[in-house]
């Protein structure tokens, strides 16, 4: 058709009624919705690439401008006007299933229902067009207060025309959206992991740019996938529905994107349903693993000879026979991976717990009868497929530790007669095992800090180091280091030391001095522990004579011959009263070495504060509003004496030893 001349020329919108503000304004609220139509729009328009210039992470106001460009095939004068400008226009009914081919291969359109150029409105009042085909550029622009001024609407609308002339620039379309309503800032993550949810056709033939950043359709890193290689589908067929293709994965830690949880639907490469669970909601055996649950659809029978998908195209018409078919087949394959998420769970649980020897070992000591309850009772515990395994370990400790408590043993029994599915029964039993955990941890505690009064009293007396000291720290290491409580004395090490060091006779230096250290040790490590007076300094000849001690045991440790132990970490830690100023240079340069100094104030103030510390983060996994809690307290009703001490003392060895 021949351009008619320029003055003669209208441009004109056919639309009827309220259709411009529920289309636009009302429908595609946000921008993540009303740009994912304008790409959409450029992929029907056979476009390589799209770029897309959004401000992000910032406030937006009136001065804000987006950008949404493409190199597509463009659009003449005539179908901005009889195409574009129609809006419900059905494109596929006039047009055909495919694109016009002018760019090369063609396309399955996405478009349909001809109110995505509406898109605009729902975040910006301003829409300017500039499309250049064959050599010509057609710019106007919509404006959404003239569209609907004084609150009527008109049947037609003639946007302002800016340029209608012959221009050398390539075929393309740019859209320009200004006087933007939306205010929030964008953020930037959010925003591009939003679009890439929203196509399956990114390609080296559908670019889409953003800011800069090219959009791609990667995949996190999963815990569990099915099927199991990244970027692959299962493909089946849904009786009554249509063809479909299909992932679900399952991520380590829960999704903290609760809009990111769930099952994407796709037809013809576009969203059409955001990610859900096929409409499932409590009682599902599992249901927790909803939380880690993602995956994407392809449906295209959605959207093909019927349109099952909604007017503002992102949510399916799940009503309708076939769309039901396939949200049958999503509850019952939802279901289906949800319980082998739980047994996959499971087995991971129980192979790191079999790693854990230590554990291991302490169940194996048990009488068989005992053994067999533990083991039920940590297999169940490994079925709830939330605990990660940090906190199973911590459970499973606590669980041998206090084993041979009464009031444990009937909470174990519970716990074995929980049906798998009875998830409620079973959280139950963890909140009140966390209430008897927080009052065991508080005897524990409170005798602790028992022991270490009394031992504050024997420093300020300045009693002898050794052997007062030495027996002190030797019979509770954790004084020493909270996570010592393993650890046992070692009076072998201490031998070969001597032999080696002190020897009669020895010209080495420093070999007649008096003993004052004396060895730990368990499965993975060893520590020298040199004492002195409370009121004694030490500088840089008692660090240098510690350095040798620990040199030489590192070297001993490294020919070791026990292929199961293998080498074990060595430490050395030395205590006084005070560090000479002149060897803090030293002491600073042998900490990266596992060679530590230790004052005695400082030593018994951590021993308390970390053990304070401890019972507190105990505390508040408990219920706060059980009174069991709200009386419980670490502070000792009386003043400790020796007597009380060592009935405490005796009473926790003695369950420490029955426990080994």
């Amino acid at each position: 058709m021949a351009d008619a001349p320029e003055s003669t020329r209208i441009l004109e919108m056919q639309f009827a009624g309220t259709l411009v503000k529920h289309l636009g304004l009302q429908m595609y609220g946000g921008a993540v919705p009303a740009i994912a139509e304008l790409v959409a729009n450029s992929w029907d328009a056979e476009a390589r690439n799209v770029w897309i210039d959004v401000p992000l992470d910032k406030p937006l106001d009136n001065e804000t401008v987006i950008v949404v460009r493409d190199d597509g095939h463009g659009m003449s004068f005539d179908e901005c006007n009889l195409e574009y400008l129609q809006v419900g226009r059905e494109r596929r009914k006039t047009g055909g299933e495919l694109s016009k081919g002018l760019k090369g291969a063609k396309r399955r359109l996405m478009g349909r229902k001809g109110i995505g150029k509406l898109a605009g409105f729902g975040i910006a009042n301003t829409i300017r067009i500039r499309t250049v085909k064959g050599g010509r550029v057609v710019e106007f622009v919509m404006d959404y207060d003239d569209i609907v001024k004084n609150d009527k609407f008109v049947e037609r609308y003639r946007p302002k025309i800016l340029l209608d002339e012959r221009t050398s620039d390539s075929d393309g379309t740019i859209v320009t959206l200004t006087n933007v309503k939306i205010t929030r800032a964008v953020p930037k993550p959010a925003f591009l992991q939003s679009m890439q949810r929203r196509f399956a056709v990114y390609s080296d033939l559908f670019k889409v740019h953003i800011c800069g950043d090219r959009i791609t359709k990667t995949e996190a890193e999963f815990q569990f996938r099915f099927p199991p290689k990244p970027g692959t589908w299962h493909e089946e067929e849904v009786s009554g529905g249509g063809t479909i293709r299909w992932w679900i994965a399952f991520s380590k830690e829960p999704i903290p994107d609760e809009e990111a949880r769930g099952v994407s639907i796709l037809a013809r490469g576009k969203l059409v349903q955001a990610p859900w669970f096929f409409g499932l909601s409590g009682g599902v055996y599992g249901q927790h693993g909803l939380q880690y649950m993602t995956g994407e659809v392809q449906a295209d029978f959605l959207d093909d000879a019927e349109d099952l998908v909604a007017t503002d195209r992102a949510s399916v018409l799940w009503d309708h026979p076939r769309a039901r078919v396939l949200q049958e087949w999503g509850q019952a394959k939802v279901k289906e991976l949800l319980q082998e998420w739980v047994r996959l769970r499971t087995e991971r649980k129980v192979e790191h717990l079999k790693k854990r020897t230590h554990l291991m070992e302490r169940v194996a000591h048990f009488p068989p009868r005992e053994r067999a309850e533990l083991t039920k009772a940590i297999s169940k515990l490994s079925e709830i497929p939330t605990l990660d395994d940090p906190r199973l370990e911590e459970l499973v400790d606590f669980l041998i530790r206090a084993y041979e408590s009464e009031h444990f043993m009937s909470l174990i029994r519970e716990l074995n007669a929980a049906s798998p599915e009875a998830q409620a029964e079973v959280l139950r039993l963890l909140t009140e095992w966390d209430v008897l955990e927080a009052i065991a941890q508080a005897q524990v505690v409170r005798g602790h800090l028992e022991i270490i009064d009394t031992f504050q009293k024997m420093v300020d007396k300045n009693v002898p180091e050794k052997p007062d000291l030495q027996n002190y720290l030797k019979r509770y290491p954790w004084l020493i280091d909270q996570t010592w409580t393993t650890l046992e004395h070692e009076r072998r090490l201490e031998t070969l030391l001597k032999n080696h060091f002190h020897r009669k006779g020895s010209k080495r230096k420093g070999a007649q001095r008096r003993v004052d250290f004396f060895c730990l040790a368990d499965a993975g490590r060893v520590v020298v522990v040199e004492v002195k007076r409370p009121g004694e300094s030490v500088g840089k000849e008692e660090l240098r004579q510690l350095t040798d001690y620990v040199d030489w045991l590192k070297s001993r440790e490294s020919q070791s011959n026990d292929p199961e132990r293998g080498p074990r970490s060595v430490y050395g830690v030395l205590v006084a009263g005070t560090l000479a100023s002149d060897a803090v240079a030293e002491r600073d340069r042998l900490h990266p070495h596992n060679i530590f100094v230790r004052t005695w104030e400082r030593l018994l103030q951590a021993a308390k504060d970390s053990h304070r510390d401890f019972f507190e983060v105990v505390k508040k996994r408990a219920p706060q509003e059980d009174p069991r809690i709200e009386r419980l307290t670490i502070e000792s009703p009386e003043e400790p004496n020796e007597s009380s001490v060592r009935k405490r003392a005796g009473s926790w060895r003695a369950s420490r030893k029955k426990r080994k």
